[in-house]
């Protein structure tokens, strides 16, 4: 992993007002809705113009394969937002995009116009999530055409891959079909070994891309990740897991380990360029998908808040040496920065004209090192490092001096 030395302050992130006159708004994916994400809907109203709301999921090839998010429609409309209906749709196991439509399919679109209506919430679009094969997308056109006989006039949008557009008559008639679509520009490209770069969203990929979908002259918007993924590779080193919120909290020791995140500098940088070029057809931004904080693999709401108001720089850590009432000395680091961040895999603290009697690590970290009036605390390289919130403080570890002295310090944190 590439290697940065850093002293106090870790990154700068260009900051200035960019989001005034672009629409914000965000997926509610999660199934299960507890009760900080009921918060998060209320208290999120002020910041967004509207959000797509999952409310079921239909595997056509599986015997009783619907799973229904248990939407709470009070919080919807206690919130005053806008309401986006989606449904997500599988492929049946033949790959036949007509098959997979008349599974039922059709029946729970009704449904969930009619179930939303009967708790008072009237959706403003209804959007199918469906990962059509490219081949066939003259097959998918013809099925929402039939679908929009069943939306009781409820507009009509569907979310998009960019390699679709390869196949860009088909893909006309097919965006044509609806009234609006959303360009998905996140996804996690297989990686071919531990080494190798990976991006949830390239900058540039985003912009040509985004480019490509104005000349088909249906409004869209573009949807921006805020989520992470965890991949392993083997002994051998061979991809063998890309995991996401659902990961489990254990880990194979013979594995090696990453986390690819969403960067809010990146993002951010995204946000700017369509505020600055937005093309009239592009509606704005909607973020996959709303962070709630107890997530372990999506932003803090300080970052998601941060990146959303372009207030995500300066940023960095900085180190404090505090006494303690026993004559230790704690090492605390302290993030500066605006948005998550992960600590540093190491801290080096040097002094002079003193001599350390004793010292340990705390929060994971550890002495590997001594120098000459100096220790160097490590982050352990087999295990990930967490995401620390925006003011976080830690104790990652103490001494004790034979005599004051005074002490400097240096990081270094790698880039993941």
């Amino acid at each position: 992993m590439p290697r940065v030395r850093f002293l106090f302050i870790i990154l700068f992130l260009f900051c200035g007002d960019v989001w005034a006159g672009i629409s914000q708004q965000a997926y509610v994916w999660q199934r299960a809705w507890s009760d900080s994400l009921r918060e998060m809907v209320v208290q999120s109203a002020d910041k967004l113009d509207g959000v797509t709301v999952l409310f079921a999921e239909v595997h056509p090839s599986q015997v009783n394969g619907v799973y229904r998010a248990d939407v709470d429609f009070d919080r919807l409309k206690a919130s005053g937002l806008p309401v986006t209906l989606a449904l997500r749709l599988n492929l049946d196991t033949g790959y036949d995009v007509e098959r997979s439509f008349q599974s039922g399919f059709l029946g729970w679109v009704e449904y969930a116009i009619e179930t939303a209506r009967s708790h008072g919430v009237d959706p403003v679009a209804l959007e199918i999530d469906f990962d059509c094969p490219t081949s066939q997308l003259e097959s998918y056109t013809a099925q929402l055409r039939e679908l929009r006989k069943v939306c009781s006039g409820v507009p009509l949008s569907i979310t998009t891959l960019p390699t679709w557009m390869t196949r860009p008559r088909a893909f006309r008639d097919l965006v044509q079909a609806t009234d609006r679509f959303v360009l998905q520009v996140h996804s996690i490209k297989r990686p071919q070994s531990y080494e190798d770069v990976v991006s949830l969203c390239d900058p540039l990929e985003v912009q040509r891309w985004t480019e490509q979908a104005t000349r088909f002259g249906v409004p869209f918007h573009v949807a921006l990740p805020t989520y992470a993924y965890r991949i392993a590779f083997n002994e051998e080193g061979a991809l063998v897991e890309v995991s996401g919120e659902n990961a489990s909290l254990m880990q194979n020791p013979d594995w090696r380990y990453r986390v690819v995140r969403s960067d809010p500098e990146a993002m951010a940088g995204i946000v700017r360029s369509l505020q600055v070029e937005r093309p009239e057809v592009c509606a704005g931004i909607i973020w996959y998908r709303l962070p709630v904080g107890e997530e372990r693999h999506n932003w803090d709401t300080l970052t998601w808040h941060a990146v959303m108001s372009n207030q995500v720089g300066p940023s960095g850590w900085q180190i404090h040496a505090v006494p303690q009432a026993d004559g230790a000395i704690e090492m605390q680091i302290e993030s500066t920065s605006a948005v998550e961040q992960a600590p540093p895999s190491q801290v080096t603290v040097t002094w002079s004209g003193a001599n350390a009697l004793a010292w340990d690590g705390q929060r994971n970290y550890a002495v590997k090192a001594t120098l000459d009036h100096g220790l160097i605390w490590h982050w352990p390289e087999q295990m990930t490092r967490p995401q620390l919130s925006a003011g976080t403080r830690w104790t990652i570890g103490w001494l004790r001096m034979d005599a004051a002295s005074e002490f400097q310090f240096s990081l270094i944190q790698d880039v993941e």
